[in-house]
Protein backbone atom coordinates (compact mmCIF):
# COMPACT_ATOMS: atom_id res chain seq x y z
CA UNK A 1 0.00 0.00 0.00
CA UNK A 2 1.14 3.60 -0.76
CA UNK A 3 1.11 6.83 0.75
CA UNK A 4 -0.64 9.56 -1.03
CA UNK A 5 -0.83 13.34 -0.24
CA UNK A 6 -4.54 13.76 -0.78
CA UNK A 7 -6.69 16.37 -1.65
CA UNK A 8 -4.32 19.52 -2.36
CA UNK A 9 -1.35 17.79 0.21
CA UNK A 10 1.97 17.66 -0.95
CA UNK A 11 4.67 15.41 0.28
CA UNK A 12 5.15 14.54 4.10
CA UNK A 13 6.07 17.89 6.33
CA UNK A 14 9.61 18.77 5.10
CA UNK A 15 11.85 18.75 7.97
CA UNK A 16 10.33 16.41 10.45
CA UNK A 17 10.74 12.28 11.38
CA UNK A 18 9.09 10.51 8.30
CA UNK A 19 6.12 9.43 11.04
CA UNK A 20 5.79 12.55 12.61
CA UNK A 21 5.84 13.77 8.92
CA UNK A 22 2.57 12.11 7.65
CA UNK A 23 0.74 13.59 10.82
CA UNK A 24 -0.76 16.46 8.01
CA UNK A 25 -1.74 13.87 5.51
CA UNK A 26 -3.78 11.94 8.40
CA UNK A 27 -5.62 15.13 9.83
CA UNK A 28 -6.65 15.92 6.06
CA UNK A 29 -8.33 11.86 5.70
CA UNK A 30 -9.77 11.98 9.33
CA UNK A 31 -11.30 14.96 8.78
CA UNK A 32 -13.23 14.09 5.66
CA UNK A 33 -14.31 11.06 7.05
CA UNK A 34 -15.53 12.20 10.52
CA UNK A 35 -16.46 15.44 9.66
CA UNK A 36 -15.46 16.99 13.48
CA UNK A 37 -11.59 17.97 14.00
CA UNK A 38 -11.57 17.39 17.14
CA UNK A 39 -12.70 13.66 16.49
CA UNK A 40 -10.07 13.57 13.85
CA UNK A 41 -7.48 14.66 16.15
CA UNK A 42 -8.51 11.67 18.38
CA UNK A 43 -8.66 9.07 15.60
CA UNK A 44 -4.72 10.62 14.86
CA UNK A 45 -3.72 10.20 18.56
CA UNK A 46 -4.58 6.84 18.55
CA UNK A 47 -2.85 5.59 15.79
CA UNK A 48 0.54 7.54 16.96
CA UNK A 49 -0.29 5.87 20.43
CA UNK A 50 -0.38 2.67 18.79
CA UNK A 51 2.40 2.71 16.77
CA UNK A 52 4.93 3.61 19.71
CA UNK A 53 3.41 1.29 21.80
CA UNK A 54 4.94 -1.22 19.11
CA UNK A 55 8.06 -3.23 20.07
CA UNK A 56 11.35 -1.04 17.94
CA UNK A 57 12.11 -4.41 16.34
CA UNK A 58 8.05 -4.91 14.94
CA UNK A 59 8.62 -0.82 14.20
CA UNK A 60 11.69 -1.44 12.26
CA UNK A 61 10.02 -4.51 10.24
CA UNK A 62 7.58 -2.28 8.90
CA UNK A 63 8.63 -1.41 5.39
CA UNK A 64 6.14 1.56 4.74
CA UNK A 65 5.19 3.32 8.17
CA UNK A 66 3.25 5.91 6.23
CA UNK A 67 0.73 3.18 4.59
CA UNK A 68 0.69 1.68 8.13
CA UNK A 69 -0.39 4.97 9.91
CA UNK A 70 -3.13 5.58 6.95
CA UNK A 71 -4.80 1.88 7.18
CA UNK A 72 -4.73 2.37 11.36
CA UNK A 73 -6.53 5.81 11.40
CA UNK A 74 -8.97 4.55 8.43
CA UNK A 75 -9.89 1.64 10.72
CA UNK A 76 -10.00 3.95 14.06
CA UNK A 77 -12.35 6.23 11.58
CA UNK A 78 -14.61 3.53 10.49
CA UNK A 79 -15.43 2.19 14.08
CA UNK A 80 -15.76 5.74 15.16
CA UNK A 81 -18.18 6.44 12.36
CA UNK A 82 -20.07 2.93 13.29
CA UNK A 83 -20.29 4.20 17.05
CA UNK A 84 -20.97 8.12 16.57
CA UNK A 85 -23.90 6.74 13.97
CA UNK A 86 -25.50 5.16 17.26
CA UNK A 87 -25.23 7.94 18.84
CA UNK A 88 -26.53 10.10 16.35
CA UNK A 89 -29.74 7.95 15.98
CA UNK A 90 -30.51 8.58 19.67
CA UNK A 91 -29.88 12.63 19.22
CA UNK A 92 -32.85 14.63 19.41
CA UNK A 93 -32.36 17.57 16.36
CA UNK A 94 -30.32 17.62 13.67
CA UNK A 95 -27.18 16.73 13.45
CA UNK A 96 -24.68 18.57 11.76
CA UNK A 97 -20.51 18.00 11.20
CA UNK A 98 -18.12 20.64 13.31
CA UNK A 99 -17.07 23.11 10.58
CA UNK A 100 -13.74 24.52 10.23
CA UNK A 101 -12.84 27.89 11.87
CA UNK A 102 -13.73 30.78 9.98
CA UNK A 103 -10.16 32.31 8.53
CA UNK A 104 -11.17 35.30 10.05
CA UNK A 105 -11.07 34.20 12.88
CA UNK A 106 -7.44 33.22 12.69
CA UNK A 107 -4.80 34.86 14.61
CA UNK A 108 -2.59 37.13 11.58
CA UNK A 109 -4.50 35.04 8.80
CA UNK A 110 -3.11 31.72 9.91
CA UNK A 111 -4.94 29.03 11.55
CA UNK A 112 -3.37 27.53 14.81
CA UNK A 113 -3.33 23.77 14.82
CA UNK A 114 -4.30 21.35 14.26
CA UNK A 115 -7.21 23.37 11.72
CA UNK A 116 -4.43 24.42 9.53
CA UNK A 117 -3.30 21.37 8.80
CA UNK A 118 -6.20 20.85 6.67
CA UNK A 119 -6.13 21.15 3.11
CA UNK A 120 -9.39 23.51 1.79
CA UNK A 121 -11.66 22.15 -0.60
CA UNK A 122 -14.84 21.06 -1.86
CA UNK A 123 -14.71 17.75 0.07
CA UNK A 124 -14.47 19.48 3.19
CA UNK A 125 -17.37 22.00 2.33
CA UNK A 126 -20.19 21.57 5.01
CA UNK A 127 -22.68 20.48 2.40
CA UNK A 128 -20.88 17.66 1.11
CA UNK A 129 -20.25 16.64 4.94
CA UNK A 130 -23.96 17.02 5.65
CA UNK A 131 -24.35 14.63 2.80
CA UNK A 132 -21.63 11.91 3.70
CA UNK A 133 -23.72 11.98 7.37
CA UNK A 134 -26.17 10.57 4.96
CA UNK A 135 -24.46 7.09 3.94
CA UNK A 136 -23.13 4.08 5.64
CA UNK A 137 -19.87 4.15 7.05
CA UNK A 138 -18.39 2.07 4.91
CA UNK A 139 -19.84 3.91 1.74
CA UNK A 140 -18.28 6.88 2.95
CA UNK A 141 -14.57 5.64 3.98
CA UNK A 142 -14.86 3.75 0.30
CA UNK A 143 -15.57 6.97 -1.04
CA UNK A 144 -13.45 9.09 0.65
CA UNK A 145 -10.18 6.84 0.63
CA UNK A 146 -11.14 6.29 -3.29
CA UNK A 147 -12.62 9.67 -4.99
CA UNK A 148 -10.89 12.17 -2.53
CA UNK A 149 -7.52 10.58 -1.94
CA UNK A 150 -6.99 8.24 -4.86
CA UNK A 151 -6.75 5.21 -3.22
CA UNK A 152 -7.22 2.21 -5.63
CA UNK A 153 -9.80 -0.25 -4.35
CA UNK A 154 -7.49 -2.71 -4.07
CA UNK A 155 -6.04 -0.74 -0.81
CA UNK A 156 -9.45 0.56 0.00
CA UNK A 157 -10.05 -3.44 0.63
CA UNK A 158 -6.97 -4.08 2.26
CA UNK A 159 -8.53 -0.99 4.84
CA UNK A 160 -11.42 -1.68 5.65
CA UNK A 161 -10.91 -6.11 5.38
CA UNK A 162 -13.74 -6.49 2.19
CA UNK A 163 -13.17 -7.09 -0.81
CA UNK A 164 -11.86 -4.93 -3.57
CA UNK A 165 -15.49 -5.88 -5.84
CA UNK A 166 -17.26 -5.07 -2.14
CA UNK A 167 -15.58 -1.48 -2.09
CA UNK A 168 -16.14 -0.32 -5.57
CA UNK A 169 -19.80 -1.24 -5.09
CA UNK A 170 -19.73 0.56 -1.76
CA UNK A 171 -18.45 3.39 -3.52
CA UNK A 172 -20.42 3.65 -6.37
CA UNK A 173 -23.43 3.43 -3.85
CA UNK A 174 -22.34 6.41 -2.27
CA UNK A 175 -22.02 8.44 -5.08
CA UNK A 176 -25.37 7.33 -6.27
CA UNK A 177 -27.05 8.26 -2.40
CA UNK A 178 -24.61 11.70 -2.50
CA UNK A 179 -25.85 12.89 -5.93
CA UNK A 180 -29.47 12.02 -4.97
CA UNK A 181 -29.45 14.35 -1.61
CA UNK A 182 -27.52 17.34 -3.73
CA UNK A 183 -29.88 20.03 -4.88
CA UNK A 184 -30.47 20.95 -7.94
CA UNK A 185 -28.16 23.44 -9.43
CA UNK A 186 -29.40 26.97 -9.69
CA UNK A 187 -29.61 28.34 -13.27
CA UNK A 188 -27.87 31.76 -13.49
CA UNK A 189 -28.98 35.07 -12.72
CA UNK A 190 -31.51 36.46 -15.81
CA UNK A 191 -31.39 32.95 -17.05
CA UNK A 192 -34.75 30.84 -16.49
CA UNK A 193 -34.44 27.04 -15.55
CA UNK A 194 -34.31 24.17 -18.48
CA UNK A 195 -37.24 22.25 -18.84
CA UNK A 196 -36.17 19.84 -21.38
CA UNK A 197 -33.84 19.68 -23.91
CA UNK A 198 -33.50 22.51 -26.23
CA UNK A 199 -35.02 22.45 -29.89
CA UNK A 200 -33.99 24.06 -32.99
CA UNK A 201 -36.44 25.54 -34.98
CA UNK A 202 -37.15 24.38 -38.28
CA UNK A 203 -38.24 25.56 -41.53
CA UNK A 204 -42.28 26.23 -42.28
CA UNK A 205 -43.78 23.35 -42.90
CA UNK A 206 -40.75 21.28 -41.44
CA UNK A 207 -40.22 19.54 -38.23
CA UNK A 208 -36.74 20.20 -36.62
CA UNK A 209 -34.29 17.58 -36.86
Amino acid sequence: MTTRPGPGGGPPDPGLDPVIGERRHLINLAYRLLGSLAEAEDAVQETYARWYALPGQQRDAIEKPGAWLTTATSRNCLNLLGSARVRRETYTGAWLPEPLPDPAEWPSGRPADPADRITLDESVSMAFLVVLDSITPAERVALILHDVFGYPFTEVAEITGRTPAACRQLATSARRRVRAAQPPATPPPGRPASSGPSKRPGKPGTSAP
